[in-house]
C-alpha cells in the first residue's frame, strides 16, 4: 500500500475518533450514546472507497482495542469491544466497506443525482448493517431484555439523525472525490 494510502486511512481512523468524541446521551431516550461516529465512517467509505473505507476503520478499532480512547466518551480496550455497545463498533469496517463499494461504482468523476442516489444507497446499506450488528449486540450483552427493546433503544431514537449524517457525508464526499481519489 503507498504511503498516500497509509495516510488517508490514518486520517480517517482519526476522523472516526473526533467524531466518537462528540458524544451525548439522552437517558430519557436510550443508553446508547449519541455520536457522529456514523458520519465518520460514511465518510470513510465514501471518500475513500470500499478497500481503504474498511482498512481506516479497522484501525479505528485496532487503536481502541490496544487502549487507545478512541471510542465515545475517551474510552478505549478490549472491554469496550465486548460491551452493550460492542456490535456497533464491530459494524463500522463492513459499513464502511459497503458505502465505499457504492462510491466505488460511482466513477472517480462524476457528479449529479446518479451518484448521490449510488452513494446514498451504499450509505443506507452501511446504516442497516451498524444498526443490525448493533441491536444483535445490545441483545447478546443482556443490556436489554429482548430484541423489541434492543430496536426501540437502538435504532429508533438515530435513525433520522443517522439519515442526515448520511446526507452530509455524501454531499462532502461528492466535493472531495476529485482531491482524495
Amino acid at each position: 500500500m503507498a504511503t498516500r494510502d497509509l495516510t488517508l486511512v490514518a486520517l480517517f481512523a482519526v476522523l472516526t475518533t473526533a467524531c466518537a468524541q462528540l458524544s451525548v446521551t439522552l437517558p430519557v431516550l436510550t443508553s446508547v450514546p449519541f455520536t457522529l461516529q456514523v458520519l465518520g465512517v460514511l465518510m470513510a467509505g465514501a471518500i475513500l472507497g470500499a478497500r481503504r473505507g474498511f482498512l481506516s476503520q479497522l484501525l479505528y478499532l485496532l487503536l481502541g482495542f490496544v487502549g487507545l480512547p478512541v471510542f465515545a466518551g475517551f474510552t478505549g480496550g478490549p472491554a469496550a469491544l465486548v460491551g452493550p455497545t460492542a456490535g456497533y463498533l464491530w459494524s463500522f469496517p463492513l459499513a464502511a466497506w459497503l458505502t465505499g463499494l457504492a462510491a466505488d461504482r460511482t466513477g472517480r468523476r462524476e457528479r449529479g443525482v446518479a451518484v448521490l442516489t449510488t452513494l446514498y444507497a451504499g450509505m443506507l446499506a452501511g446504516i442497516v448493517v451498524i444498526y443490525l450488528c448493533g441491536v444483535i449486540g445490545l441483545s447478546v450483552t443482556g443490556a436489554v431484555p429482548n430484541l423489541r427493546t434492543a430496536v426501540r433503544v437502538g435504532i429508533l431514537p438515530f435513525l433520522w439523525f443517522d439519515l442526515f449524517k448520511a446526507l452530509v457525508a455524501g454531499l462532502v464526499a461528492v466535493r472531495l472525490y476529485g482531491v482524495v481519489r
